[in-house]
């Protein structure tokens, strides 16, 4: 079996499906923190008249401290979802894609209270059916393991008997391989770098949302994802997001 890894996130780019594509399932770390720095778990970006928009999803943090995943709350939901839908309908409005899929992700956000985890799940759930991918998630919070760093990955592998795991190219910086190998777990480095496809707005920008892909492509952005991945590639020399 391959697992590969992710903090659950929301609208994630075309790397996260990649890996979940070349994978039998993915664990999601949703039992981990939340960074204090920069993150891609609740922000990403999107492609408008102008060039990128970042789209982020409002925390509450004040009074807080560090919270993990599983226990996030959206701060002034309405507001937020009506911006988000709104510029959504702007932008991608003309997209033969776009109402389906629209209505699906709208129906979503409105359903759900406050909980972050709960929303990028389903989320998550509606780009992997459109994009016809059929791995699926794992939540780390219900397999019952907690942990930090490589120490964390390791025994999340070793209790679904996995034999091989998938990471993202450059996490060899940051994750201790030999820890994998003395289980008898390969590890594998999958890099994205996607091929052009047809955008709205102007000049093609990569890395983006993918969101984006699926609406711009339809069912059709899974052959970008299969294209555009690359395992244990030695060229390789530009860091991609996580």
């Amino acid at each position: 079996m391959r697992i590969c890894f992710n903090q659950p996130s929301f609208i994630p780019w075309g790397g996260f499906f990649a890996r979940l594509l070349h994978s039998d399932k993915m664990v999601l770390l949703d039992d981990t923190l939340l960074s204090t720095g920069f993150t891609y778990v609740n922000r990403n970006r999107i492609k408008g008249p102008d060039g990128e928009v970042w789209i982020s999803v409002p925390l509450k943090k004040k009074g807080k401290g560090r919270q993990k995943i599983k226990d996030l709350e959206l701060f002034e939901k309405e507001r937020w979802a009506k911006d988000f839908f709104l510029t959504l309908r702007h932008i991608y409005v003309k997209s033969i894609y776009f109402l389906p899929i629209y209505k699906r992700i709208k129906e979503t956000i409105e359903m759900h209270e406050e909980n972050f985890l709960k929303m990028v799940l389903k989320l998550l759930q509606i780009l992997k059916e459109e994009f016809g991918i059929e791995q699926d998630f794992t939540l780390q919070s219900e397999i019952g393991i907690s942990g930090l760093g490589t120490e964390l990955l390791v025994s999340l592998a070793k209790e679904l008997g996995a034999t091989e795991v998938i990471l993202p190219y450059f996490s060899d910086k940051a994750v201790e391989c030999q820890r994998f190998k003395n289980e008898n777990i390969a590890v594998l480095f999958l890099r994205y770098d996607p091929p052009p496809y047809p955008q709205f707005w102007g000049k093609f920008i990569p890395k983006l949302s993918a969101l984006d892909l699926l609406l711009c492509m339809g069912k059709d952005g899974k052959h970008i994802l299969e294209r555009g991945s690359f395992i244990n590639d030695p060229k390789l020399t530009n860091h991609t997001q996580d």
